[in-house]
C-alpha cells in the first residue's frame, strides 16, 4: 500500500513536469505568418507575343488617359498687362466740332504733349433718345400721338418711313435723368418706351498723341471746360498711318 502511494505521487509529479515543460501550445497570434509562394510567370508562346504586347500598350494608353483627366495643379497667377499698357501712341476723340478739337489740343499742349489733329468719317453721340417703337399700323401710331399730347407730352413726332412698323420719337436728351423722366411719363399713359443712345454720321476730329512711355495715362478731365456739358471721349491706339 505504501509503495502504491509513492508510485501515484511520482506519476503526478511526472505529469506536471510534462504538461508545463514539454506539451506547450503555441498561441495562434504568436505564430509567424505563412508565406505564400508567388505565382510563376505565365509561359507565353511565340504566336501569343504580339497579342500580349498589344494588351500592354492598351493598358498603358488607358493609364495615360486617366492621368490626363486628372485636374492639373493650378499654375501661379502672373500679372498680365492690358493692351493699353503697351501703347506708345493714343488717339483721343471723337470731337464733333473743330473748335472743340482745337480746345482739347491746347489743353494737351499745356499738359506737355504734342498732339496731331486729323479728321475722318465716323459716328457722333447726340444724346439719349426716348422712343416708342414697333407700332403695327399708322392709325395706332396717330392714336398714340393724340393720347400723348392730351396728357401734356407735346414734343412727340411720328417718324416717316414706318413700313412695316411705326416709331414715335419723344425727344433726345443730353441728361440721362431727364430721359428717364420722359420714359416714366410715357409709361403712365400706357405705352412702353425705349431709351437708347442716339448717334449721327458725319466728320469727326481725332487727336493723336505720342506717349513719353508705354502705358502713360492722359487725364481726360483737362478737356472738360463746361461742367454741364457731357463729353463722350474714347482713347484707343493710333492708326498705323498716324
Amino acid at each position: 500500500m505504501r509503495t502504491l502511494c509513492l508510485l501515484l505521487i511520482l506519476a503526478n509529479v511526472l505529469y506536471l513536469v510534462w504538461s508545463q515543460l514539454i506539451d506547450v501550445q503555441v498561441n495562434a497570434l504568436g505564430r509567424p505568418a505563412r508565406r505564400t509562394a508567388d505565382a510563376p510567370a505565365r509561359i507565353v508562346l511565340a504566336k501569343e507575343a504580339p497579342e500580349l504586347a498589344q494588351e500592354t500598350t492598351e493598358d498603358d494608353a488607358r493609364a495615360g488617359a486617366q492621368a490626363s483627366e486628372a485636374p492639373p495643379e493650378a499654375p501661379q497667377q502672373t500679372a498680365r498687362r492690358s493692351d493699353s499698357d503697351s501703347l506708345t501712341c493714343t488717339s483721343i476723340g471723337p470731337f464733333a466740332e473743330l473748335a472743340e478739337a482745337a480746345q482739347a489740343q491746347a489743353a494737351l499742349r499745356n499738359a506737355g504733349f504734342a498732339p496731331r489733329q486729323r479728321v475722318e468719317q465716323g459716328e457722333l453721340w447726340v444724346g439719349y433718345w426716348v422712343s416708342v417703337q414697333n407700332i403695327s399700323t399708322r392709325a395706332d401710331a396717330e392714336d398714340a400721338v393724340g393720347m400723348l399730347k392730351s396728357n401734356g407730352i407735346d414734343d412727340v413726332y411720328l417718324m416717316p418711313g414706318g413700313d412695316p412698323s411705326f416709331t414715335l420719337s419723344l425727344g433726345v436728351f443730353s441728361d440721362y435723368q431727364r430721359a428717364q423722366r420722359r420714359a416714366t411719363e410715357v409709361r403712365a399713359v400706357g405705352l412702353e418706351p425705349k431709351v437708347e443712345d442716339r448717334k449721327r454720321a458725319g466728320s469727326v476730329y481725332w487727336l493723336d498723341v505720342d506717349l513719353p512711355e508705354p502705358g502713360t495715362r492722359i487725364d481726360t478731365s483737362i478737356f472738360q471746360s463746361d461742367p454741364g456739358k457731357i463729353m463722350r471721349l474714347e482713347m484707343r491706339a493710333c492708326p498705323t498711318a498716324a
